[in-house]
């Protein structure tokens, strides 16, 4: 199984080839607001591809194998987002579950 940190490391392996490969030399608040906008993209072309919003079409979703890799295109640039900001893995699963905590006791409590 892999675990988060590993998947953290392995982004950040693939963005510096990338940068490597392609030359860039992007300051660090120009690489996060490219990655940001990214990440915007990708989750656009999630929806797209799933046509949940398209209440005025008839036409189905793209098959699960086309809406998977959209999904994993999100997963890279959010990986590649807390690797620009500095979160560790530890950090991120630490407060996934004190958030996850957060919303359990709003549902509870009619939030």
């Amino acid at each position: 199984m892999i675990y988060l940190s590993e998947l953290y490391e392995l982004q950040n392996e693939l963005d510096k080839y990338i940068l490597e490969k392609k030359n860039k030399q992007l300051m660090p608040k120009q690489l996060l607001t490219d990655t940001l906008l990214a990440l915007q993209v990708e989750v656009s072309e999630l929806a797209n591809e799933t046509r949940c919003f398209k209440h005025w079409s008839n036409k189905g979703p793209s098959s699960k194998d086309v809406i998977l890799e959209e999904y994993v295109d999100i997963l890279h640039f959010f990986l590649s987002v807390g690797n620009q900001l500095g979160f560790s893995a530890k950090e991120i699963e630490d407060a996934y579950f004190k958030k996850r905590q957060i919303n359990i006791n709003r549902v509870k409590e009619g939030y």
